[in-house]
């Protein structure tokens, strides 16, 4: 006679986690990206909005405001630390990797600038210079 089987095997237990640790292995640096570059991402936001109210108070007043607590709505201080560097003709806004933050592990692009003739630049930790949007 034969008796029916109601339970896996070892083997077949260890086939799933084998299969399941692969996947995971995978997936999980793969996610990891797609989250600093989304946390990038919003950076860029926030420095070209920014960059759309230097030039709207500039307009209204004759010129740039360097006073960061003048944008609205307020600048998301988690993940980048945001500043104003006024000159004589213009302004760059630069925003900075937090080292606490949830962008921490952003090497590649550690600080990230918006001029005001819209040129834009990334450095990483290292001060390599590379450009990542």
């Amino acid at each position: 006679m034969r008796r029916e089987q109601n339970a896996f095997s070892l083997m077949e237990l260890l086939l799933v986690l084998a299969l399941i640790s692969v996947i995971v292995t995978i997936a999980v640096p793969t996610w990891r990206h797609h989250q600093l570059a989304a946390g990038r991402q919003q950076a860029w936001l926030q420095l070209h909005r920014l960059g759309l109210q230097q030039e709207m108070w500039h307009l209204q007043h004759g010129h740039y405001f360097a006073d960061i607590t003048l944008v609205t709505p307020a600048l998301d201080p988690l993940s980048y630390s945001y500043q104003i560097q006024l000159s004589e003709v213009g302004f760059i806004l630069s925003a900075t990797v937090n080292a606490n933050g949830p962008q921490s592990h952003d090497t590649r692009c550690w600080r990230l600038s918006l001029a005001d003739t819209g040129e834009v630049k990334s450095l990483g930790k290292g001060g390599e210079i590379g450009v990542c949007k």
